[in-house]
């Protein structure tokens, strides 16, 4: 294993994460291995975008923001502490979001279709899974009542060893646990590169 010394002055770190995935070309690969199904063949970036820029009130800063040509919204952050209520920052991001995908004098049905995604570096929820996806229902007890909110909440965890993902997800994943390692990909390295390149820049 050849572990990057700087690794935790690199992507786990917000400004970092955000610099790299900047390049169009690397959010879209982040994005395709992540959600592969949709076919996401090209997006515009805004890395550490601000949300809610009213004076007295909390701004949301996410560390990637991106749009596919179909209008499908993308919001990434590396979640590097423990939540008390998960649920309750992707509720508040999300209202945030909503405020920002819905332009003045749209109606409710042209909201943006959203993804939040949090990395963990960590098990999340105390189970081994990959992908963690939330659903909502209409009917508690009716699976069959799941509601087409637009809204897509995602955890992924870095620990992870249940449930199928993409290669491409999986050594991203592997990178944040060991850095880079003798078995690294081009694009890895890639990343890595482009991250101590900008630590470097910032000293």
């Amino acid at each position: 294993m050849v572990r990057n010394e700087n690794h935790n002055l690199t992507i786990t770190r917000d400004s970092i994460l955000g610099h790299v995935f900047s390049k169009t070309e690397n959010c879209l690969r982040l994005l395709q291995s992540i959600l592969p199904d949709l076919g996401i063949t090209e997006v515009e970036v805004t890395p550490q975008k601000q949300l809610n820029k009213k004076v007295l009130e909390k701004n949301v800063i996410m560390d990637l923001w991106a749009k596919n040509k179909d209008g499908k919204i993308f919001y990434v952050e590396m979640q590097m502490t423990k939540q008390k209520w998960p649920g309750v920052r992707f509720r508040y991001y999300q209202s945030i979001a909503d405020q920002d995908s819905l332009k003045p004098g749209e109606d409710l049905d042209q909201i943006r279709e959203t993804y939040i995604i949090f990395i963990y570096p960590f098990y999340p929820f105390g189970e081994g899974k990959y992908i963690y996806e939330g659903t909502f229902l209409l009917d508690k007890d009716n699976p069959d009542s799941q509601a087409n909110t637009k809204i897509h909440w995602i955890s992924i965890n870095a620990r992870g060893y249940k449930g199928q993902i993409t290669p491409e997800l999986k050594e991203f994943l592997d990178y944040i646990k060991y850095g880079l390692t003798k078995d690294s990909s081009n694009f890895i390295k890639k990343i890595d590169r482009e991250g101590l390149d900008y630590i470097r820049s910032t000293e």
